[in-house]
């Protein structure tokens, strides 16, 4: 673990175009690496990831980060040795782009280019024609098991099945909306120990205008004779009402704990009737959001047994989450914890025209911190202007206000900024100590440190390696650990100067230390992570 100044840390990691990388070949046939120290012997199983593969199509180029084309990667370990390969996600909308030699189906920030086939008047007769909207399936941000079936999920309400072994996509896309009524859905659902799935979408259309819903995948079954896989089981548990009725809040994840979820609405919105003119007119849905500051974020608690909405209103000053790091019930409070930003605005940061230029630095003051709220349930009787959070371990407060509604103020954990955040995930729902991360170094947006972070005091510990850069460190635990940081904590690391070198890194979470990597040469060009999963060769369940 080095140590150096901000200023120093600013220099050392600058010069890297790392989100612009595009993969010219992949590494469909695994590799293996040179292990350098010692991996656990209690090691095996396949570390799947995802995220930007390819920056564009002939002559069109996605405009945002979160638009390019999904590459899988994965370190397969097994008896001591471990491979690498990867494949690009193998989607219509994958193979549409690659046979047209363009980008023709839209995504967040990047709208559909138009054919150069049609002429004037056949484009302005479309204006005229039913909507329908070609969603992509380019499904580039995490991976997660239902089940044994393994998919590649983005923010929309296709998944895709990808196989574990060959990264081959299988079968046709996934489409959500035939087993549950969601137009919209998170990458980032939970799993119960017993292998149920839960995740939230959004609904549009409705008499009732745009709703929030909590969607239930259970284990596969075999129900009169014939296999229900998770998805074919899929039902609602909760419909949320939106509080803006043409403006439903992004959001990117949810909280959960042993009986309730925790779902943020935040003034970070899509602004339905803009989207369907830009829909329209050419514009992305990036076109179409908004960030409303002077509104405030409300926190809607749900019960995990009936559904019921918990009528308590939680309110706080504006700010924006895309990832909760964990979430967990203590005497008669919920305690939420995530990587909060100040403001919407930092979404536009990640347009590729800022991650092309080498002098690009984002504000400081858009970098996400772990941040705690916590919750009182019981309010009934609650006096005003009193903090009603009794718990003797936090700064966090929260006050009933004239209209009925609570106000809470959260409290810093670090003041390190920490993003991609993830626990030991069998503390999933419970009290816990330690959160695991990614520095964002405001030069590029690089991901350049591992962080650690005790939540419980504060304590903050780095790693780096000049030259090199990280990605979302994913924990392992030990079998029989009788420790919270008993295992190991994985990540990958890419060099800024060698664009086809690739390393698994192996960290001793109790110590923030190396114990092993394992270094590969790939075919082509590696690109950068965002989310992905650990799934045990001896596990039944395939948790986070």
């Amino acid at each position: 673990m080095a140590k150096n100044t901000t200023t120093e840390f600013l220099k050392e990691t600058s010069n890297s175009l790392i989100w612009t990388r595009s993969c010219d070949k992949e590494t469909i046939k695994p590799v293996e690496g040179q292990v350098k120290g010692e991996l656990p012997p209690w090691l095996s199983g396949r570390l799947t990831r995802n995220g930007p593969g390819r920056t564009g199509f002939g002559d069109t180029n996605f405009k945002h980060l979160f638009d390019m084309s999904a590459l899988i990667h994965q370190f397969t370990i097994r008896d001591g040795k471990v491979t690498y390969q990867s494949r690009y996600l193998q989607g219509d909308t994958y193979k549409k782009n690659l046979k047209a030699n363009r980008i023709v189906v839209g995504e967040f920030g990047t709208a559909a280019y138009p054919d150069p086939c049609k002429t004037l008047f056949q484009r302005f007769m479309t204006f005229f024609t039913p909507l329908k909207i070609d969603m992509t399936d380019n499904c580039l941000v995490s991976v997660c098991h239902f089940g044994d079936e393994l998919y590649a999920l983005t923010e929309t309400n296709v998944m895709r099945r990808v196989d574990p072994e060959t990264l081959d996509t299988v079968g046709e896309k996934t489409m959500l909306e035939e087993y549950i009524g969601v137009n919209t859905a998170t990458a980032h659902p939970h799993v119960d120990p017993d292998g149920t799935v839960y995740n939230m979408g959004s609904s549009f259309a409705g008499k009732k205008g745009p709703r929030y819903s909590i969607v239930k995948f259970p284990p596969p079954a075999v129900v009169n004779g014939q296999k229900k896989s998770s998805v074919e089981q899929a039902s609602l548990v909760s419909t949320i009402p939106c509080q803006w009725k043409m403006r439903p809040s992004y959001y990117h994840s949810f909280g959960m704990t042993d009986n309730y979820f925790i779902f943020v609405e935040q003034p970070f919105v899509l602004n339905l009737k803009t989207f369907l003119i830009n829909v329209f007119i050419g514009k992305s849905f990036l076109h179409a959001t908004e960030w409303h500051g002077k509104e405030k974020t409300k926190f809607h608690v749900v019960r995990r047994d009936t559904g019921e909405i918990v009528s308590t209103k939680f309110v706080s000053d504006a700010f924006l989450v895309f990832h909760h790091n964990n979430a967990y019930e203590q005497d008669g409070h919920l305690v939420v914890d995530m990587c909060a930003i100040e403001s919407g605005e930092v979404v536009s940061q990640f347009l590729t025209k800022n991650l092309s230029k080498e002098e690009f630095r984002t504000d400081p003051k858009d970098l996400p911190l772990l941040r705690r709220f916590v919750l009182p349930l019981d309010t009934k009787n609650a006096p005003m202007n009193t903090n009603l959070v009794t718990l003797n371990d936090t700064k966090c407060t929260a006050r009933k206000q004239k209209d009925g509604t609570i106000f809470v103020q959260g409290q810093l954990l670090s003041r390190n900024s920490i993003d991609l955040p993830r626990i030991n995930y069998k503390f999933n729902a419970k009290p816990y100590t330690f959160a695991y991360g990614v520095e964002v170094n405001p030069l590029g947006v690089q991901f350049c440190r591992l962080v650690k972070i005790n939540v419980r005091t504060g304590e903050t510990q780095l790693w780096h390696e000049e030259g090199r850069l990280v990605s979302e460190p994913v924990f392992v635990a030990a079998p029989d650990a009788t420790r919270e940081d008993e295992g190991v904590v994985l990540t990958t690391l890419l060099d800024k100067k060698d664009p086809t070198y690739v390393a698994l890194l192996v960290v001793d979470p109790a110590s923030w230390t190396e114990v092993a990597r394992v270094e590969f040469k790939a075919q082509g060009i590696v690109t950068q992570t965002f989310h992905g999963q650990f799934a045990g060769t001896e596990e039944a369940v395939h948790i986070f």
